[in-house]
Order: structure tokens, then sequence, then C-alpha cells
């Protein structure tokens, strides 16, 4: 006589690894579940115009989440601001980018500061980018008194 419940064998047969309990009843539906197609956003709502990395939001990387953990002493509130990558539901369901008409009619040169591959419009490199180069006379602030 065995001093298993009936129910006891199939929880071990549960927790032999590889098994999901959340979405999957045996071995065969995981395989199913892994083989499966990523879900695109246009699957979900109705869409327009979207970009591949809209359309397949599960291709961002490089989120906090998906990172090496850090400890947890030098995590701030900004670091969880980005901490999950944008999902099916956060990524925009329309796309419209900016016209370029007046970036692609000026003419654009090759920049001695940056490598050949950059370049900047013509108006900005005969202007320079603002340097401010006044002198600092001010005191520095004292801390409270």
């Amino acid at each position: 006589m065995s001093d298993v419940k009936p129910g006891k064998q199939e929880t071990q047969k549960q927790m032999e690894p590889g098994f999901c309990s959340a979405t999957c009843t045996d071995r065969a539906c995981l395989q199913h579940n892994i083989n499966k197609p990523e879900i695109k956003t246009s699957d979900i709502f109705a869409t327009c115009n979207l970009p591949k990395r809209f359309e397949y939001p599960h291709i961002f990387n490089g989120y906090g989440c998906q990172q090496n953990s850090q400890h947890p002493l030098y995590r701030t509130t900004s670091s969880e601001y980005g901490w999950y990558p944008p999902g099916m539901h956060t990524v925009p369901s329309a796309y419209f980018p900016m016209n370029q008409k007046f970036s692609n009619s000026i003419h654009s040169v090759p920049s001695v500061y940056f490598p050949a591959g950059q370049v900047f419009t013509n108006r900005l490199a005969a202007a320079g980018m603002y340097r401010n180069y006044s002198l600092n006379t001010g005191m520095d602030p004292v801390g409270y008194s």
C-alpha cells in the first residue's frame, strides 16, 4: 500500500523541470508554446504604418530587466522608469514620421571634427555650434548656514 495520495503523484509530475504550470498542462503544450511565433502588434490592435520596431516589440533590447542585475544600493527611481521594455500594449498603434524635406534640401558637407560617415548641414558647418567663451566671475554659492 502506497502512502502517496491520488493527487500527490500528479503534483510530483508537475514539479519536474521544464514544466510551466501557469499556461501548460503537459510537455507537448510546453513545446507548442515555445515554438509559437511572436505576436505582432497588428494581431491585437488596428495599426497604421508601423515600422518593424513597433510591429515586433519583443526585439527591443538593452533594458534594465534584460541586463545583469544591478546592486540595489545604486538603483535610482530614474533607472526604474526604463527598467522594462515596451510591450504589446505600450507601443504606438500609428506612426507618422516627420517630413525630411528641409533637411534633404540643404546639401550636406563632411565635417572635419567627425568621422567620414557623419555630416552636418551647410548652415551648421558655416556658423558652427554655439560656444560660451565668457569668463566666469560669479561667486560659488555657499551651502546653508
